[in-house]
């Protein structure tokens, strides 16, 4: 039995697949990719293995703990019961103490049964589950440190681990320094060199079953704010060029782009621009500012990623969304329910992502408060080319 489907992973906020194992933790009902966790080698057969996650392991340990701390205070209040039946006491006084030794015990183990809820609360809170403390804490390689990748897939239905092996004896004489299986069946391989990585491209596509791609990083885009509506945008970019000394750069005329465009205050409109690296390095020399007509315009960075408001996932458009084709009901990027956004009429806010990942959920799906659209907008932002 594999992972629900509508039950996302909280590393990678992806659903669940049958060639890698779902790890759920029996306390807190959380679940995720034996991958992800870095979990590997896991001896039982089944695809979903019951584990219990390091943050409820502590409040376990520390209630077993404190349950042996209370059987010891009892056996202690027992010998004390026995010691006080050989002592002569003063009838009255010997009552009043054997009294109070029944709501000791009941006051001791009280303490500890509130010091142990309160810490299997702190784990129910936000940033204190297992997957959270994983996604911070591991050092994931990035390309923008190193260039010299390389991304191979199969054309058929090969298996990832066979092509991988296959890939590895093919490129014996070209020295790869890593390799290693995505999630999706791709290889990737770092080789030492770009000399090294041409050379293994060149000998790769002499293979017919491999789609290669080198790990070339994505251009920047810039958002330029609060600009004059320009019906005519070749005309917008000739006077970016020309009003801040850009003409230096070559071809910047076939390095500058306008993508989109969104509506702000008092007529005016925010442009976001796909621009060279060479381009967004000038830029942000110039402060991050560019002169147009009589005025200056502030510059950010813009890391929007791709939504589909159909299924509510990154990376694609819902014009060709597959669950769009299959004919499954849209899903609110408002308040989760199975209609298209722009129709709701409901004040509450709710994210779809976030309900199935079993995560906090009262925001939109495109909040800042979302941890899965920050995940994604920190993704575009950590593979994206700035240029310096």
């Amino acid at each position: 039995m594999g992972s629900p489907v509508d039950e996302l992973c909280l590393v990678c906020h992806e659903r669940g697949y049958g060639k890698v194992k779902w790890l759920k933790c029996l306390k807190c009902k959380l679940g995720g990719h034996s991958t992800c966790t870095r979990m590997t080698g896991l001896k039982s057969n089944a695809s979903e293995v019951n584990w219990v996650c390091d943050p409820c392991a502590l409040v376990i340990n520390s209630e077993v703990h404190l349950r042996e701390e209370i059987n010891v205070m009892k056996s202690d209040i027992i010998e004390i019961k026995n010691m006080l039946k050989d002592i002569r006491l003063p009838e009255n006084l010997q009552n009043s103490v054997m009294a109070a030794l029944p709501a000791l015990t009941d006051g001791v183990t009280l303490a500890v049964e509130e010091a142990v809820s309160a810490q299997s609360g702190q784990v129910e809170k936000d940033g204190m589950n297992w997957a959270e403390v994983v996604s911070r804490s591991r050092k994931r390689k990035r390309t923008q440190k190193n260039k010299n990748l390389l991304i191979i897939k199969a054309k058929g239905s090969k298996k990832a681990v066979d092509m991988k092996k296959e890939v590895e004896e093919l490129l014996s004489d070209v020295q790869i320094m890593d390799s290693k299986l995505t999630n999706k069946g791709n290889i990737v391989i770092n080789l030492e060199s770009e000399e090294k990585r041409n050379a293994a491209q060149n000998k790769l596509h002499e293979v017919g079953n491999l789609i290669v791609s080198n790990g070339k990083r994505w251009d920047p885009k810039i958002m330029v704010c609060n600009v004059a509506r320009n019906e005519d945008k070749e005309s917008l970019i000739e006077e970016i060029i020309v009003r801040n000394n850009l003409e230096s750069i070559d071809g910047v005329m076939n390095k500058m782009k306008i993508v989109s465009e969104r509506p702000a205050a008092g007529g005016t409109v925010h442009y976001v621009l796909k621009c060279d690296p060479e381009v967004r390095a000038r830029i942000h020399g110039m402060n991050d500012k560019l002169k147009l007509k009589w005025g200056v315009h502030q510059v950010y960075d813009h890391y929007f990623p791709l939504l589909c408001y159909h299924c509510l996932k990154f990376g694609h458009k819902s014009d060709s969304c597959q669950c769009k084709v299959k004919g499954h009901a849209p899903h609110c990027y408002k308040c989760a329910g199975q209609h298209e956004g722009r129709s709701c009429q409901s004040d509450v806010r709710k994210c779809f992502n976030c309900a199935a990942s079993k995560c906090q959920s009262e925001h939109s799906v495109s909040s800042l408060s979302c941890p899965i659209f920050t995940s994604e907008v920190n993704r575009i932002r950590l593979n994206t080319n700035h240029g310096f």
